[in-house]
C-alpha cells in the first residue's frame, strides 16, 4: 500500500493547517494516501473510511470519482462521491494537480476552504505551520502580479547571505540570480508553459548567493488566478536549501560514472536475473561487450546464453541453477560467439542475491572479457616453448661441438701416423668427413637457438635474390620452373647476407621436395609491408613497423594444418627419414628471429605452400613519401556515391566473419557465403552486388577464379577482388588468375583490406 511520507506528508500537513478540502491520490494505483479533516467533515466520516481506498468508476464503489468540465470556463474538475453504508451519497468538487515526489506520481485534488469556524481554527494554527515549515527547512514567500509586491520570509535572506529587507531578492532580481544553465527550470518558465488549470509547481535550480557561489534550492509554488479572466494574480511558494542533497547525488553520479569508466577499461559487464518473474537485464557495458547495441529487442540473459558455445553453455546454465539453490558464488570461463562472428572469452562470476528472509530472490553475475589476455597467454606460451627448445638445442649444440672438436683433432693427428697405410687413411678420411657433417649440424642448431654470430650489413634484397638465380636453378633441377618477381622500390634491410642466402636456398629446396618428383613451379617475390599493432598483437615476438617481405611459394603437396605449428621445431619433418634432417626451417626461424624479423607459413593441402620472411627495414634507410602514400590509403576516402554491396566468399568461417566486419565498419553492406555455389546463388538473387571478395582456394567444388568467371556471365559489371595466403605472383601462376587482378594478401590488416576494397569499388 502506498504511503504518504516525505514531501507528500508535508504537503498534506500544509493543506490540513490551511483548512482546505484535499485528497492526495497515488498513481497508477488510484489509491487515496492522505486527506484533510475539511474533506471528511463535509462527508461526515472518518479518515479511515477514505485513506487506503481506491477511487472507483463514478457510482461503482464506496468512494468513486469522475471528470467534469465547467461549461463557462472550460476548466476540468473532479467530482468525488462518498457513499456511506447508511445514508445519502455526498459529493465534493476538486481541482486536480499532478505531482511527483520520491520517484512516484500523485494527483492532488484541491477543494474549497472549510467553514468559518474551521477557518478561524486554521488562523490560530498558522503559528504551528510556521514552526513546521522551519523544522522542515522550508521558508515562505509570495509575489503579487498586480501590485508587483514580493513578500519574503527572513529565512530566505539568511539562506542566501543577504540582510533582511534587501531589494536584491525581490521576485525579478531573484530570477536574475538563477544559474544560466537552470533558466529553463524557473517558476516563470513553468508557469508560462503550463496548461490551463495546472497551478501547482515544483522545481530545483541553482541560485547565486551574496558571496558569488551557487546554492541548490528546491521551490514549491501554487498559482492563484483572477476569478474573472483566469490570469495569474498571485504565486505563493516554499523554498529550501538542498545543497547537501544535490552534492550527495552528484557524488553518487560521479561514482557511477567512474564505475562505468572502470568497467569499460577492464571490459567488465554484468547481468541481473529475477527469480519471481524470470526477467533479466544486462548492463550497458555488457551490451557493448556482446555487440548488442543495435539489437531490435531489449538484450536479455537468454540472448547472451545463445551466444555461448554448446560445451560452455551447459556449464553456464549449471552455475545459474546452482545459484538458484543458494550455492556459494561460482567462477567459470566461457567462450561466446558474438554477433560480429568473432569468438571471445569471458570470465564469469555468478552469485545469489538473498532477501530479508534469507531466501534467494535474484541472481547477479559479472562477465569480464579476457580475450586479449588469452591471446597474450597463448603468445607467451608459444614463445616460452620455442625459447626453452632453443636453450636446450643451443646447449646440446655447444657440448656436441666440443666433442666433435676433440674427435676431429685426434682423427687428424692419427691421419698423419697412417698416411702410408692406404686402407687406414681411407677409413680415417670417411670419419673426418662425418665429423664435418656433424659440425654443420651443430651450426644449424646454433642458428635455431639464435646463438650464431651474424655479420649484418645493408642489403638490397632484390639484388641478392637475383644474384642467386643460377644457384637456385641448379639446386631445383630442370623439372621445377623458377620465377623471381622483385617488388618495386623495395627498402634496404640490415641482415647477414650469407645466412639470408642459406635461408632462401633452404626454403627453395623444401619447396622442390614438396613437389614429390613431379614438375611444378616455385616463385620468389619481394615487397614492402607494414605490420600494424593489431597484427602484431596476434603474433608472438613481432613489433609494429616497416618490413621487407620475401615470399617463397611452391606448388607442392602442402602442409596439414595440424603440422604448421610444429615445422619450426628442430628435427620435425614431413619428409621421408632419408630426405632431410628437419633443421632447414628451424635454422631459418632462428636466423629471422635473431635479425629482429618475423616468419609466417600459409599452406593448402594439395595446392602448395608460401613461406614469408619479414626483415626489418634498415634504420637509416630513406623511405620516399610516395611509397608511404601508395602503401596506405586514408580511412576517410569515399568508397562510392551510392551505398555499395560487397559479397564475401570464404570457406574459413573465422576469416569470413572478420573480413565482413572490417568492411561493414566502412559503412558498406556485406553479404557472406561459405563457398562458391552459395556465392553464385546470392549473385543470382541480388542484382545490387557491386564487388565480390573471394578466397582463391575453397572447398565446395568451385574455387575463386571459377566463381568470378561464372559471376561475370551473370553480371558483367561485377568487380572482383581475391584474397589468399599465397604471394600475389605465385597465386597467379599456381591458380591461373588473369592479369591484371587485385589481390588481398593474407594475413591482412584492416588498412590492407579497406584500401583494396576502396580501390576495387572506385576502379
Amino acid at each position: 500500500m502506498p504511503k504518504a511520507d516525505g514531501q507528500i506528508a508535508d504537503l498534506a500537513n500544509a493543506f490540513e493547517i490551511a483548512n482546505v478540502e484535499t485528497l492526495i491520490v497515488a498513481l497508477p494505483e488510484v489509491e487515496v494516501v492522505a486527506c484533510t479533516h475539511a474533506a471528511i467533515a463535509r462527508w461526515n466520516c472518518r479518515k479511515e473510511d477514505v485513506i487506503g481506498k481506491k477511487l472507483a468508476r463514478y457510482g461503482a464503489g464506496a468512494i468513486s470519482a469522475r471528470y467534469l468540465t465547467d461549461d463557462i470556463t472550460g476548466t476540468q474538475r473532479v467530482e468525488v462521491a462518498f457513499a456511506p453504508p447508511l445514508g445519502q451519497v455526498r459529493t465534493s468538487h476538486f481541482t486536480p494537480q499532478s505531482w511527483q515526489a520520491g520517484g512516484r506520481e500523485f494527483m492532488i485534488l484541491i477543494g474549497r476552504h472549510g467553514s468559518q469556524a474551521e477557518a478561524e481554527t486554521a488562523i490560530q494554527n498558522e503559528r504551528r505551520l510556521q514552526l513546521a515549515l522551519r523544522s522542515g527547512g522550508y521558508a515562505l514567500w509570495d509575489y503579487d502580479y498586480r501590485s508587483r509586491l514580493t513578500t519574503i520570509a527572513p529565512e530566505i535572506y539568511e539562506m542566501l547571505g543577504f540582510e533582511e529587507g534587501a531589494g536584491d531578492l525581490d521576485y525579478v532580481n531573484f530570477n536574475a540570480r538563477i544559474h544560466p544553465d537552470d533558466l529553463d527550470k524557473t517558476l516563470d518558465e513553468k508557469i508560462r508553459n503550463a496548461p490551463f488549470g495546472a497551478d501547482l509547481f515544483q522545481t530545483k535550480y541553482r541560485v547565486r548567493t551574496r558571496s558569488g557561489s551557487y546554492l541548490w534550492i528546491e521551490a514549491v509554488a501554487g498559482l492563484v488566478r483572477d476569478p474573472v479572466d483566469g490570469k495569474p494574480a498571485k504565486v505563493v511558494g516554499l523554498c529550501r536549501n538542498i545543497q547537501s542533497e544535490m552534492m550527495a547525488l552528484e557524488s553518487i553520479s560521479l561514482s557511477e560514472r567512474n564505475l562505468r569508466r572502470s568497467q569499460a577499461a577492464a571490459r567488465i559487464g554484468s547481468f541481473h536475473l529475477r527469480l519471481d518473474n524470470g526477467s533479466s537485464t544486462l548492463s550497458a557495458e555488457m551490451i557493448d561487450l556482446l555487440g548488442l547495441k543495435s539489437s531490435a529487442l531489449p538484450p536479455t540473459l537468454g540472448m547472451f546464453e545463445q551466444m555461448i558455445i554448446p560445451g560452455d553453455q551447459a556449464r553456464f546454465r549449471d552455475a545459474i541453477q546452482s545459484a538458484r539453490l543458494g550455492a556459494p558464488p561460482a567462477k567459470l570461463e566461457i567462450t561466446a560467439k558474438l554477433t560480429s562472428g568473432e569468438q571471445h572469452y569471458f570470465q564469469c562470476n555468478i552469485e545469489a542475491e538473498r532477501g530479508p528472509g534469507g531466501t534467494v530472490e535474484a541472481i547477479f553475475g559479472t562477465c569480464q572479457c579476457i580475450t586479449d589476455r588469452r591471446l597474450l597467454e597463448r603468445k607467451y606460451l608459444q614463445a616460452q616453448k620455442m625459447e626453452a627448445v632453443g636453450q636446450l638445442t643451443g646447449g646440446i649444440a655447444h657440448d656436441f661441438n666440443n666433442l666433435l672438436m676433440v674427435v676431429m683433432g685426434n682423427l687428424q693427428l692419427v691421419e698423419q701416423l697412417v698416411r702410408h697405410d692406404e686402407r687406414a687413411a681411407k677409413r680415417l678420411r670417411a670419419a673426418i668427413d662425418a665429423t664435418d657433417r656433424g659440425s654443420d649440424l651443430t651450426r644449424r642448431l646454433l642458428a635455431f637457438s639464435r646463438q650464431q654470430t651474424l655479420q649484418n650489413e645493408a642489403i638490397d634484397i632484390n639484388s641478392l635474390i637475383t644474384g642467386m638465380q643460377d644457384m637456385l636453378s641448379h639446386a631445383l633441377g630442370g623439372r621445377v620452373d623458377l620465377t623471381i618477381m622483385p617488388g618495386d622500390n623495395v627498402w634496404p634491410v640490415s641482415a647477414d647476407p650469407t645466412q639470408l642466402e642459406t635461408a632462401i636456398l633452404n626454403l627453395a629446396i623444401n619447396g622442390r621436395d614438396a613437389m614429390t618428383g613431379k614438375a611444378g613451379s616455385l616463385v620468389i617475390e619481394t615487397a614492402n609491408r607494414t605490420l600494424d599493432e593489431t597484427y602484431c598483437n596476434q603474433h608472438e615476438e613481432v613489433l609494429p613497423g616497416r618490413y621487407v617481405e620475401i615470399a617463397v611459394s611452391d606448388s607442392g603437396c602442402g602442409i596439414p594444418a595440424g603440422d604448421i605449428e610444429k615445422v619450426f621445431q628442430p628435427f620435425f619433418t614431413t619428409k621421408d627419414p632419408e630426405a632431410g634432417s628437419g633443421l632447414g626451417l628451424s635454422m631459418t626461424y632462428g636466423f629471422v628471429k635473431q635479425s629482429g624479423g618475423h616468419i609466417r607459413i600459409y599452406s593448402e593441402v594439395g595446392h602448395g605452400t608460401t613461406v614469408k620472411l619479414y626483415l626489418p627495414v634498415l634504420a637509416s634507410a630513406a623511405i620516399p613519401v610516395e611509397a608511404i602514400l601508395t602503401e596506405a590509403a586514408p580511412d576517410s576516402a569515399t568508397v562510392a556515391d551510392h551505398a555499395p554491396v560487397v559479397l564475401v566468399v570464404e570457406d574459413n568461417e573465422a576469416v569470413r566473419e572478420v573480413a565482413a566486419a572490417m568492411i561493414s565498419e566502412m559503412g558498406i553492406e556485406t553479404l557472406q557465403a561459405a563457398n562458391g555455389p552459395e556465392g553464385l546463388q546470392l549473385i543470382e538473387q541480388r542484382s545490387d552486388i557491386d564487388l565480390i571478395l573471394s578466397d582463391v582456394i575453397m572447398a565446395g567444388g568451385m574455387n575463386g577464379p571459377e566463381l568470378a568467371k561464372r559471376a561475370r556471365k551473370l553480371n558483367p559489371q561485377l568487380k572482383i577482388l581475391f584474397m589468399s595466403g599465397y604471394a600475389p605472383g605465385s597465386v597467379r601462376q599456381i591458380q591461373g588468375l588473369p592479369e591484371p587482378v587485385e589481390l588481398v594478401n593474407k594475413p591482412f590488416t584492416r588498412s590492407d583490406l579497406t584500401d583494396k576494397v576502396r580501390r576495387a569499388l572506385a576502379a
